[in-house]
């Protein structure tokens, strides 16, 4: 091995040890910086250089292999953290790594099921027991009130007006409390789970979570995953969906159905109206039909 590449992997050493020591990096973390930089000193033929050219020349040369906008982004990420350690370490001046424009990623439509395809996935739960009336209860909020499964988990019997058929959400992403509807069947299923309930949480009856388990616990995230997980199971065409799908059906069919855009942004408690735009992806049976009823020559006048 040249002094060069020595050189090269001991930086990359060093580096390695200050992000998960330092940093507080996980060891898988700083391993996937190191992979990606030493692509940079192949690059460079051992010796990083942070002039803008060069720099320049690498991502342009990364794009035009065919890496992906995300895995791009990802090195460069990589690039400015070396180029800040190494300038704290007095080893480079200037921050041309900082100054590279990140790469804009094609954002991903989210997949959402059908409405016979969310009905199968609520039957397939068995509403003879008081596990499965309370499992089915779960995935009728998470569709009927768009809410995120963090959301449902920290749901309490008092977040829910059963009469006005109205939710509170305490929301888990930082962003403020926000009330929003639930389906009225929905609201019908989730009654049924709490007539049970009292017999079912006997341990702890005095609970105040929506969803428990039988010692009067609060289900959690994962404890809502594996129940949806169940139900997709049972179902039929549901191949790759999650919980978070859906939270993307109730908003896919909200607005297939003629819903205002602002409304539907209100109950999925999104800041930015453009992160709610990205469910206006519809049918083409919807689109023809909002262009039948719109558009002068739309109609067919006999």
């Amino acid at each position: 091995m040249s002094e060069l590449q020595e050189a090269g992997r001991e930086l990359l050493g060093a580096f390695s040890s200050w992000l998960t020591g330092a940093r507080g990096l996980s060891a898988l973390t700083a391993s996937s910086y190191i992979s990606d930089l030493r692509k940079f000193l192949d690059f460079c033929e051992g010796t990083p250089r942070f002039d803008s050219d060069t720099l320049r020349a690498f991502v342009r040369g990364e794009s035009e292999r065919g890496l992906s906008p995300r895995s791009v982004s990802r090195e460069i990420s990589a690039l400015r953290a070396l180029e800040g350690w190494l300038e704290l370490s007095g080893g480079s001046e200037g921050s041309q790594a900082s100054r590279l424009p990140m790469p804009k990623a094609p954002r991903r439509l989210p997949g959402f099921l059908g409405v016979s395809e969310v009905m199968s996935v609520l039957e397939s739960y068995d509403t003879s027991t008081a596990a499965g009336m309370r499992d089915r209860a779960v995935v009728e909020l998470l569709y009927g009130s768009g809410a995120r499964v963090s959301e449902a988990s920290a749901a309490r019997l008092e977040d829910l007006d059963l009469e006005r058929c109205m939710l509170r959400i305490v929301s888990g992403k930082g962003g403020r409390d926000r009330i929003v509807p639930v389906a009225e069947m929905s609201v019908a299923v989730i009654s049924s789970w709490l007539s049970v309930r009292p017999s079912f949480t006997r341990r702890d009856p005095g609970s105040p979570w929506l969803f428990v388990s039988r010692n009067g616990r609060r289900l959690d995230p994962r404890d809502i995953r594996r129940i949806v997980a169940k139900g997709l199971c049972g179902a039929s065409r549901t191949l790759g969906a999650t919980p978070h799908t859906f939270r993307h059906s109730f908003a896919t069919h909200l607005l297939d159905n003629g819903a205002d855009l602002r409304a539907v942004q209100e109950m999925l408690g999104h800041a930015s109206l453009s992160t709610t735009q990205i469910y206006t992806h519809l049918t083409g049976d919807r689109l023809r039909e909002v262009y039948r009823r719109a558009h002068p020559r739309g109609e067919d006048e006999g």
